[in-house]
C-alpha cells in the first residue's frame, strides 16, 4: 500500500472515530435531558426557597451532573410529597429521585450514587407525654406514626412493630398534628430534616421531644432501574471526582458543599478571631478561655469536633476585626451589634450585654463628670464599637491607638482626659496595665450594645442558622440540672445583673390568677395554649411577660415561653447557685397555697444572668388534678 492510500486510511479512520464519538455525546446529552429529577421537602437536604430548588443535595446533585457534562437546570427538578416521588422513581424510566435512603428492602429497587451523608432515624413525642424508651421493646405499647414510603418505615419494621400498624401521612406537617392530638404517641422521621420542619410548623427549635433514636440511614441518590448504565456509570464517575482531594491537600468539592450546609464540618475549619476582651474571650496560659469562648467549645462538642486552641488567634482589635471583614472562613468571638455594622456581618447571639463608658482619671472626675464627650480629649481603639458609640455622642477630639495599653498609660499621664471602652472589658485592661488600677475610674455612659458572634459575610446562611439553633439549644435546654449552659458559663465569669424589663408585680399576681381561673374551667386546653406560646400566657408585647406551671412531683406541665423543659421532672434541680427554687415555691404552694420565690435566672429578651422574683399560687385544675401556677418578673434583689 502506497504513503498516499495509508493516510487517506488513517485520516478515514479517525473520521469515523471522532464522528462516533460525536454522536455518543450527542447521544449522552439527549439521555441527560431526558431524565427527570424529583426529591420531597427535605431540608436541609433539599426544599424551595424564594421558588428555586435549594439544599445540601440539590448542591450536590447540579455539581454531579456539570461534572457528568450537562447542567441541570434547577427549575427542572420536580418537588412532590415522598411517596409520590418515590412511586414515581420506581415506575417511571428515566426518573432520578434524591435524598433517599438505601436500605437492604430497596436495594434491588434502584441503581445506586452514594452514599452523600447520613442522618438518624428519631422518635419525636410531645412534651406534655413525658415519654421515655428504654429499649425497642417498648414501642409496641405505643401508636407510632411516619410519612408514607419513608426509610423510618423499615426502621420501624425491623424494631418489630407491623408495618400496617403504622400510622402514616403524606408529609410530616400531617404528622406533627397527629402528635399534637393524641392521633399517635411517637413520630420517626430524619432528625436533620425533622427540626427544620418542627421550628417552621410550630415556629420553636425543640418543640418536638427526641425520645430515642432507632437507626442512621446514608443518603443516596437513586436511579429508576430502566436507567441506561452508560448515564449510571457517568454520574458514578463525576461523583468520584467530585470527592477527590486537590493534590495541594484542600478540601474535595463534595466536602465543600457539605461544609458550607453542615455545621460539625464548615466550624472545625474556621479561623476564631478577638482581641482578648475579658470576660468573654481571655488567653490563660496559652489556653482560650472566657464566656464566648466556653459556648464555643460546648458547641464543638455537642457537634463532636475537634477544634485545636491554635484556631483561635488573639491580635489588636484593629486586625482581627479587618480579617474578619475581609477574609472568608473567619470568625469574631465577640462582638458588639449596631446599625452601623448590622449589612457587614452574618450575626448569632445575643452571648450577653455590656455598657460602654468613657473612664477617667478619678482625681479629674468632679471637673469632668459636668463636660460633654465633644468637650473632653478621649483615647479611643480604632474600630472599636465604644468609638462609634463616642462618635455618637459628639466625640470630637479623638485619639486613636490599636493597643489599649497606650491609651491607659496617657490617661493615668493625663494626656487624655477620658478612654471609652466597654465597661467590664476596659476594668480588667485597667486592673492589668495601669499603676494605679484605682485612680482610673467610668464617668460618662455612652450606649449598651448586645455582643455577638459575627460571621464573615460570605458564611452560608444555613451554617450560621445551624449555629444559632444549637447556641439557643444552649441557652434554653435545662433539662439534666435545672441550668443551662449558658447559665453555667455566665455563672463562671460574671454576677447576676439588673434587667431592663417594665413588669410590674400586679401584672404577674394577674396572670397567674386568671391562669388559675383558666386552669379550674378547662385544664387540657389551658395547658396545650400554654405550651403554644398563646396569648395570654405569653405577653406577644413583652415576651418575658409569660407563665409556667408544675405538678405536685415538680414536673414540669406546661411553659409558656421554654417548650424544651416541659415533661421533665425539676425535683432537687436548682439555679445556678444551688439554689432548690422550684421545690420551694410547690411545697410553698402545697403549704401556703401562694407566696414568691427569688433565684437567679436568664431572660428571654435580654442577654445575660438576672435576679428573678416569681410569684406560685395552687390550682386545681377541671380535671381534678393539682397545679403550681408561676409568673415572675426579673429585678435585681439585694438578698
Amino acid at each position: 500500500m502506497s504513503i498516499k492510500s495509508l493516510l487517506i486510511l488513517i485520516i478515514c479512520i479517525i473520521f469515523l472515530v471522532f464522528s462516533g464519538s460525536t454522536v455518543l455525546a450527542d447521544d449522552t446529552q439527549d439521555t441527560f435531558k431526558s431524565l427527570k429529577f424529583v426529591t420531597e421537602e427535605f431540608p436541609p437536604f433539599n426544599y424551595v426557597e424564594n421558588g428555586t430548588a435549594s439544599g445540601l443535595m440539590v448542591d450536590m446533585i447540579t455539581s454531579i451532573s456539570r461534572k457528568a457534562g450537562y447542567e441541570l437546570p434547577r427549575n427542572s427538578i420536580t418537588f412532590l410529597p415522598w411517596s409520590d416521588a418515590y412511586q414515581t422513581a420506581l415506575k417511571e424510566p428515566g426518573t432520578v429521585i434524591f435524598s433517599i435512603a438505601k436500605t437492604p428492602e430497596r436495594e434491588e429497587l434502584f441503581s445506586w450514587l452514594g452514599p452523600v451523608i447520613s442522618s438518624d432515624i428519631a422518635l419525636y413525642s410531645s412534651r406534655s407525654r413525658n415519654i421515655t424508651i428504654d429499649s425497642l421493646d417498648e414501642l409496641a405499647n405505643y401508636t407510632l406514626g411516619a410519612v408514607s414510603d419513608d426509610v423510618a418505615i423499615d426502621y420501624l419494621a425491623r424494631a418489630g412493630i407491623q408495618k400496617d400498624a403504622i400510622i402514616t401521612g403524606q408529609n410530616p406537617y400531617t404528622l406533627f398534628r397527629y402528635l399534637d392530638d393524641g392521633t399517635i404517641d411517637l413520630f420517626a422521621y430524619g432528625d436533620i430534616a425533622a427540626e427544620y420542619h418542627i421550628r417552621n410548623a410550630t415556629g420553636k427549635s425543640g418543640f418536638y421531644k427526641i425520645v430515642k433514636r432507632i437507626g442512621t440511614f446514608s443518603v443516596f441518590i437513586g436511579f429508576n432501574k430502566k436507567t441506561s448504565p452508560d448515564v449510571v456509570n457517568s454520574f458514578r464517575a463525576a461523583f468520584e471526582e467530585l470527592n477527590k482531594t486537590p493534590d495541594y491537600g484542600e478540601m474535595s468539592e463534595a466536602e465543600k458543599i457539605l461544609s458550607s450546609w453542615l455545621p460539625e464540618k464548615y466550624l472545625k475549619n474556621l479561623e476564631y478571631l478577638t482581641e482578648g476582651y475579658y470576660p468573654y474571650t481571655i488567653l490563660e496560659n496559652g489556653i482560650p478561655r472566657g464566656i464566648s469562648v466556653d459556648i464555643l467549645k460546648d458547641i464543638f462538642s455537642r457537634l463532636h469536633i475537634d477544634v485545636p486552641d491554635d484556631h483561635f488567634t488573639f491580635g489588636t482589635w484593629e486586625d482581627v476585626y479587618q480579617t474578619a471583614l475581609t477574609e472568608n472562613n473567619t470568625m469574631l468571638c465577640i462582638l458588639a451589634r449596631s446599625p452601623e455594622r448590622e449589612d457587614l456581618f452574618r450575626w448569632a447571639g445575643p452571648v450577653d450585654k455590656t455598657s460602654n463608658v468613657i473612664f477617667c482619671p478619678r482625681d479629674k472626675v468632679d471637673q469632668l463628670k459636668n463636660l460633654s464627650p465633644a468637650e473632653m480629649k478621649i483615647g479611643a481603639v480604632t474600630d472599636d464599637i465604644a468609638t462609634t458609640a463616642l462618635l455618637n455622642a459628639g466625640g470630637k477630639d479623638i485619639v486613636y491607638e490599636k493597643d489599649p495599653q497606650k491609651l491607659i498609660n496617657m490617661l493615668e499621664k493625663h494626656e487624655i482626659d477620658g478612654w471609652a471602652y466597654a465597661s467590664m472589658p476596659g476594668k480588667q485592661l485597667i486592673q492589668k496595665y495601669a499603676a494605679d488600677p484605682d485612680s482610673i475610674v467610668p464617668v460618662h455612659h455612652l450606649a449598651t450594645y448586645d455582643y455577638y458572634y459575627a460571621f464573615n459575610l460570605n458564611t452560608p446562611a444555613p451554617i450560621v442558622q445551624a449555629f444559632q439553633d444549637m447556641f439557643d439549644i444552649i441557652r434554653t435546654d435545662k433539662d439534666q440540672t435545672g441550668v443551662s449552659m449558658y447559665d453555667y458559663i455566665l455563672y463562671r465569669y460574671i454576677e447576676p445583673v439588673n434587667s431592663e424589663s417594665t413588669i410590674t408585680a400586679e401584672e404577674v399576681e394577674e396572670l397567674v390568677n386568671q391562669t388559675a381561673a383558666d386552669l379550674a374551667h378547662d385544664a387540657p386546653g389551658t395547658i396545650k395554649n400554654i405550651n403554644a406560646g398563646l396569648p395570654p400566657y405569653r405577653n406577644a408585647e413583652r415576651p418575658d411577660l409569660y407563665v409556667f406551671a408544675y405538678d405536685s412531683d415538680v414536673t414540669m406541665i406546661a411553659h409558656a415561653d421554654n417548650i424544651r423543659m416541659v415533661g421533665t421532672n425539676y425535683h432537687n434541680k436548682t439555679d445556678v447557685a444551688g439554689k432548690p427554687f422550684r421545690d420551694m415555691m410547690v411545697e410553698g404552694a402545697l403549704i401556703n397555697d401562694s407566696g414568691w420565690e427569688d433565684y437567679i435566672y436568664s431572660n428571654p429578651v435580654e442577654s445575660g444572668l438576672f435576679w428573678k422574683t416569681t410569684r406560685y399560687q395552687l390550682a386545681l385544675g377541671s380535671d381534678g388534678k393539682k397545679y403550681v401556677v408561676c409568673s415572675g418578673m426579673f429585678r435585681y434583689n439585694p438578698e
